[in-house]
């Protein structure tokens, strides 16, 4: 873990746009279903306005609908964080980099002259509504942002298996990525800095080609993003594509066998080489920001068993004067929870 951390804050930006790429549950835009009557962005709102290494909030999307529903909420754009809402652009990407530039006050044609190269800024997602406080702080102070550029949250399947469907309740149970070490979600928290990452078109052709289980968009992200002259990484893509599909038929014993063509620290120089840039993926305790709304199915579990998982996601209380100083000394390198 960095040092460097402990003292800074990073602005977020708290991605809530809408167009042909995103996904929409019930024809509507995930960050306005609601939850107990409250729109599931403010949820995450409320939360990250908790965390101590943030800053200044971006919300980037409809910045009509998105004033109507903080006014609503009765969110305070001031104070205890600072909140900007921005106009969505085109796409996911420009979303991304255009409010980052903005946050930054940098123009366009002065980004190569920018002394904000090594600023990075936290990526969010709007349906996450069981994202906590606790889990945002542990990524931001255990990111190594001294070396790398880009760092991406994972959280294990042993941390999510408490929100599978029960004989008696709904759940949500995610695909995995599985990889030599372990099999994890990607929990959507990205700690990156624009300007550093050469290759970022790629990301927007991530976004776009994201459900891996269509055989056209796995294709078509192949053919785009490695290209004839990074064939080589076709074998890790590869791997983690057929551990994808012999996991969701259940068999177990063959994802173990493809699952050791995927060690971490491979796959991280893989995408480090591809994106231009220097990446790593960094396993966070808490499976809070990892349970997103992907479709009407999640939507319904979480709207069933909202309540119940909040108050599992809850950290065990402090119960001596070591507990408390080692929780919240400088370093931060503990972060409590119950489970």
């Amino acid at each position: 873990m960095s040092s460097s951390n402990d003292h800074k804050k990073h602005d977020v930006i708290l991605v809530a746009g809408e167009g042909k790429s995103s996904y929409k549950v019930y024809h509507q835009n995930k960050a306005f279903l609601t939850l107990q009557g409250k729109c599931v962005i403010l949820y995450v709102i409320e939360e990250l306005q908790k965390v101590q290494s943030i800053r200044d909030i971006y919300i980037v999307g409809l910045k009509e609908k998105l004033d109507q529903v903080l006014h609503s909420g009765r969110i305070d754009r001031q104070y205890p964080k600072r909140i900007h809402v921005v106009e969505q652009k085109a796409n996911l990407y420009e979303n991304v980099w255009q409010t980052f530039l903005q946050s930054q006050q940098v123009e366009l044609e002065d980004v190569d002259r920018t002394p904000h190269r090594d600023k990075a800024v936290l990526i969010v997602p709007c349906d996450a509504p069981l994202i906590t406080p606790q889990e945002v702080e542990h990524f931001i102070s255990h990111a190594d942002m001294d070396r790398y550029d880009h760092v991406l949250g994972l959280v294990s399947r042993e941390k999510l298996q408490h929100f599978y469907p029960q004989a008696s309740k709904p759940g949500i149970k995610m695909a995995y990525l599985h990889i030599q070490e372990d099999s994890f979600r990607i929990n959507n928290l990205h700690l990156v800095k624009p300007l550093r990452i050469e290759n970022r078109e790629y990301i927007q052709k991530m976004y776009q080609y994201r459900y891996q289980r269509n055989f056209k968009n796995l294709v078509l992200f192949g053919l785009s993003v490695f290209g004839k002259d990074k064939a080589k990484h076709y074998k890790n893509y590869i791997g983690l594509q057929l551990c994808l599909f012999f996991g969701g038929l259940g068999l177990e014993f063959v994802v173990d066998y493809f699952r050791k063509f995927n060690p971490k620290k491979e796959l991280e120089d893989s995408i480090s080489t591809i994106m231009k840039t220097r990446f790593s993926a960094l396993e966070v305790p808490f499976p809070g920001a990892a349970l997103d709304i992907d479709n009407a199915k999640d939507y319904e579990a979480m709207k069933t068993r909202f309540e119940e998982w909040k108050e599992y996601l809850k950290p065990a209380p402090i119960t001596s004067i070591e507990e408390y100083s080692e929780a919240f000394s400088p370093s931060r390198k503990m972060v409590r929870t119950s489970h």
